[in-house]
């Protein structure tokens, strides 16, 4: 196992503790952890085997083959820029109707009281 192997593969051990550590400390959903422990995979093995990078840029006629894996890893990181946005937007709408709710049951509340 050359340097770069050694790397990639001490890269993706310390991704893979580091992800058990936060789920276990529920810093991380598990479901979330699943998806860092494959990408912690992948990196393993592609590290482990470089060869495969260049067998799938003959396939595609990729010129520049070790490009792949980088835009690969740009294309996660906008899948999950729009992912987290959505969560957020979701996460937007149902703390406005909560305090919406709030705000009328505080209300009704308040009528009441005053009713007294």
């Amino acid at each position: 196992m050359n340097t770069p192997q050694l790397i990639s593969a001490l890269i993706s051990l310390a991704i893979g503790i580091s992800i058990i550590v936060l789920i276990r400390r529920d810093h991380l959903m598990h479901r979330d952890g699943i998806k860092w422990m494959l990408i912690a995979c992948l990196i393993l093995v592609a590290g482990i085997f470089p060869s495969w990078v260049d067998v799938l840029g003959q396939y595609l006629k990729i010129g520049y083959p070790p490009i792949i894996p980088v835009l690969v890893g740009m294309g996660v990181i906008l899948i999950k820029l729009l992912l987290a946005d959505i969560e957020r937007a979701r996460m937007q709408v149902t703390i406005n109707r909560l305090v919406q709710r709030l705000a009328i049951i505080e209300a009704e509340q308040s009528h009441s009281q005053q009713s007294l």
